[in-house]
């Protein structure tokens, strides 16, 4: 016989089969877990980049608006002070828009504040424009 072999009391040997299923579901848990961790975070991360992405593109579509109409109110020497400062006010809160995600910042909130703003803005200009992906968008 092996001597590395040690017996096993006979209760050793009813207490593994009584506790053979609760032990195999232990187990096949944490593998799960891991499992699913592992996934869950590359499933978590491409979420996060495409609508981080979607979310870019569209500050950068109102930026974009708000540098032109800049640019052609600067011709004028009678420009509306409304106007100006109200696209002013856009420029700023579209470069201040976060570039890092925080628990602090309420990123939804301030796009909101900014699609407000614009709706605000194209009412002032009397022109109707508005974003043109708006309606893929799901938050």
């Amino acid at each position: 016989m092996h001597e590395n072999i040690t017996e096993k009391d006979i209760n050793d040997v009813f207490d593994d089969i009584l506790l053979f299923e609760e032990n195999v579901i232990g187990q096949s848990y944490d593998e799960g877990f891991k499992i699913g961790v592992l996934q869950g975070n590359k499933e978590g991360y491409h979420l996060g980049y495409h609508r981080g992405a979607e979310i870019g593109a569209e500050i950068g579509f109102y930026l974009g608006l708000v540098e032109k109409y800049i640019d052609y109110y600067s011709k004028f020497e009678e420009t509306p002070t409304k106007i100006i400062n109200s696209l002013e006010v856009l420029k700023k809160l579209t470069l201040d828009f976060p570039k890092i995600n925080s628990d602090e910042i309420d990123l939804f909130g301030l796009l909101n504040n900014i699609r407000t703003r614009f709706k605000k803005l194209c009412a002032q200009m009397k022109i109707n424009i508005s974003y043109p992906e708006k309606n893929n968008l799901n938050f």
